[in-house]
């Protein structure tokens, strides 16, 4: 029988795995800037109707003394992962974020005390890198983007968002203590989102346009997120952050089978498939 963390951590996959395949299936050609900012700004609905559900809990000065500076953090974060983007090539930079759960296993020790099973620890590893096979897109180079790490600017910018994502990810849990799932990442996407906003009005100064003429899909991007960051939440309550990170990254080959047959894209499939089954045994070694 499966925990309940760990079921909402396959519930933030299979969301996110949908996500990328609408993102991908109505081609959005809006900036980073504008995309970031928006689906952020769309999420906001969603968790505010959630808090008129659950209630909003007993909020002490500490936890707004922690969410303001997470908050930076992440609008920081996503600027990052904009420049990261222009200055190197998405193929080489994103078998990086493969690398999260398993820097996750270590911040988690460090700040929260959770120690995985060593079964745990197994699955962990397998889906880091299945993960980061499949986002090789078929490279056999399997050391290359390290490679690029010492030269390359953008996978060096991405090498330093990982890393404050795998705390992020620990502070998350001690937001949703202070807090509950839903009030957490409210708080989060609305600061965060402010800060954003002179950011994105700087570099799109056309942005209201961008926004305009992308809209709907905009909006459903931040409903996914909206909804995604509420399971996720549920989930760091409940189970351990390295599991919930881990388990988190199966929306890489759900994306693969999703693709498969709703995109009709073939091309690497049989390969992708060998990355896809280390993650799902990887996967259960942490769900049993």
């Amino acid at each position: 029988m499966f925990e309940l963390g760990i079921i909402f951590a396959f519930a933030v996959a299979l969301i996110k795995g949908f996500q990328s395949i609408v993102q991908r299936e109505d081609a959005l050609v809006t900036d980073e800037y504008v995309t970031a900012f928006s689906s952020r700004l769309f999420g906001i609905p969603v968790l505010f109707a959630a808090i008129l559900y659950t209630g909003i809990p007993d909020l002490g000065t500490n936890y707004f003394l922690m969410a303001v500076p997470v908050s930076l953090v992440i609008a920081g974060t996503s600027i990052l992962i904009a420049k990261a983007f222009k200055e190197s090539d998405a193929s080489i930079e994103t078998p990086m974020f493969a690398i999260s759960p398993i820097l996750v296993l270590f911040t988690s020790f460090f700040i929260l005390g959770e120690v995985p099973s060593p079964k745990g620890v197994v699955g962990i590893l397998m889906i880091a890198f299945g993960a980061y096979t499949l986002k090789l897109e078929g490279s056999h180079r399997l050391l290359e983007p390290f490679k690029r790490l010492w030269v390359e600017r953008g996978v060096q910018l991405i090498t330093v968002v990982i890393f404050i994502y795998s705390i992020t990810s620990n502070l998350d849990k001690l937001g949703v203590q202070a807090s509950s799932p839903v009030m957490w990442p409210l708080t989060v996407y609305t600061l965060s989102t402010l800060f954003m906003l002179p950011i994105m009005m700087k570099k799109s100064p056309d942005w209201k346009s961008k926004m305009k003429d992308d809209w709907k899909l905009l909006a459903l991007l931040g409903v996914f997120g909206g909804v995604s960051i509420i399971f996720q939440m549920a989930a760091i309550e409940l189970t351990l952050v390295s599991y919930v990170v881990s388990i988190k990254r199966l929306s890489i080959p759900l994306t693969v089978v999703l693709g498969y047959f709703v995109l009709n894209e073939k091309d690497g499939f049989k390969e992708r498939i060998i990355g896809s089954i280390i993650m799902a045994v990887g996967a259960l070694l942490i769900s049993l």
